[in-house]
């Protein structure tokens, strides 16, 4: 009896060590394959382009916060918001309005700047509207989707945005801030527009062709009688934790192929792709002969909207452990044939964070669904209990009155220094 109770131990724990052995065997070839650096998605790589997903807080358009500028015009004069962002509570309102508006938009016509100015001009019989400024022309199937909005007129774009009333109903006006105009009939109702405009005080604001200075300034310069408090910020290189950026590119954490350039750059290599991390913070990240990192897409080629929250998830993973005050928001995007290019920059409560070189805090091309090359300047902001130093609006237009055609905003421009200001640009 003894004896068949050992025998039967020894079998099971026979059984064990093979299943064992297999298992080690092959956790050793798929760790040999993926090091080996194929220029093609592994078992593992896998594993670490669905955490990655998994990790960011973006699963639609309406989680980003787009900076955008408003000003409701009713009879009494005009209210504006010029640090405002999509994701506000102080702007749920007027999103709705635009909402609906995109949402019930019927086939769009050509108008021109003109018409457009028209309609957003005070003091005329039943001026009534609602504008918005989203600092650059991006496609409305983005910009509606920002709001949870429906488009089907096509590809459009649009930078400035005007819900206004008129003879025939309440219209939507789409400007680029260029040449191209279109104006769309909408099923919003006057009482609708009516109670949005009621909402605010107005008096307060105005634009730069309401006190005929668009002879110097961009006419649509807007600008508030008394400016907001914007706060100084802290500025910073994000604290990187390596292996969150290599797992978020789907690289192997634990790969030996790195080293260390002269200039302190920390650069992994596995096959035809590489990550270049920067003392300063810049991540660069090239992979042009792999399809090891993609975006979700329905086809071959992503939408706008697909394109945008695909590298968006993308961005805000690389940016995890940056706890401050601002985020990544889209400034332009561009297609060609497969080809996509996004820009983005930082935002912190409504207002732009531009850089003094001029350059994107982030550039994305993407080859089909294909990211093929990521440059993200990793930054963090945190707002203080200073506010800025700003010249009134009216002595801010005499200085910008050496720009002429400029259109005056506030923004906050970071120098590369540990501190950054809202300032007056003329842009």
């Amino acid at each position: 009896m003894e004896a068949r109770k050992k025998e039967r131990i020894s079998r099971i724990q026979n059984i064990a060590i093979v299943l064992l052995s297999i298992s080690a065997v092959g956790l050793f070839t798929q760790t040999q394959l993926y090091n080996r650096g194929t220029g093609t998605s592994s078992y593992l790589s896998g594993l670490f382009s669905r955490a990655e997903t998994s990790r960011s807080g973006i699963s639609s358009l309406t989680d980003l916060a787009a900076p955008v500028r408003v000003c409701v015009t009713g009879a009494y004069g005009r209210y504006a918001d010029i640090d405002l962002s999509t994701t506000d509570s102080a702007f749920s309102a007027l999103g709705t309005l635009l909402r609906e508006a995109v949402g019930s938009a019927s086939s769009p016509r050509s108008a021109s700047p003109e018409e457009f100015q028209a309609a957003l001009e005070a003091g005329q019989q039943d001026s009534r509207s609602v504008y918005f400024d989203f600092l650059s022309p991006l496609p409305l199937s983005v910009l509606s989707g920002l709001v949870d909005a429906g488009w089907s007129g096509g590809e459009v774009s649009a930078r400035r945005i005007l819900i206004a009333a008129g003879t025939g109903g309440i219209s939507l006006y789409l400007w680029d801030g260029e040449q191209t105009c279109l104006l769309c009939s909408t099923a919003v109702s006057a009482a609708d527009l009516d109670a949005a405009v009621s909402g605010y005080q107005l008096g307060g604001a105005y634009f730069a062709f309401d006190q005929d200075t668009s002879d110097t300034l961009s006419p649509f310069s807007l600008l508030t009688a008394q400016l907001p408090a914007f706060p100084t910020l802290t500025a910073s290189s994000t604290d990187l934790n390596t292996d969150t950026v290599l797992t978020a590119l789907s690289f192997n954490p634990h790969t030996k192929s790195r080293y260390t350039e002269s200039s302190g750059a920390e650069v992994v290599v596995e096959g035809s792709r590489s990550v270049r991390i920067r003392t300063d913070g810049t991540v660069t990240y090239q992979g042009a002969d792999s399809d090891a990192l993609r975006i979700t897409a329905a086809g071959e080629i992503p939408t706008e909207p697909e394109a945008v929250l695909g590298v968006s998830r993308l961005l805000d993973t690389l940016r995890t452990g940056a706890a401050d005050n601002a985020s990544l928001y889209l400034q332009s995007i561009d297609r060609s044939g497969t080809r996509t290019v996004l820009h983005f920059g930082y935002q912190s409560g409504g207002v732009p964070i531009r850089f003094s070189d001029g350059s994107a805090a982030a550039e994305v091309q993407l080859n089909g669904t294909v990211i093929s090359s990521v440059t993200l300047r990793l930054r963090q902001y945190t707002a203080t209990q200073t506010s800025s130093l700003l010249l009134p609006p009216a002595q801010a237009q005499a200085v910008a009155e050496t720009h002429p055609g400029a259109e005056l905003a506030l923004a906050y421009v970071d120098g590369g220094s540990s501190s950054v200001s809202a300032q007056w640009l003329a842009e």
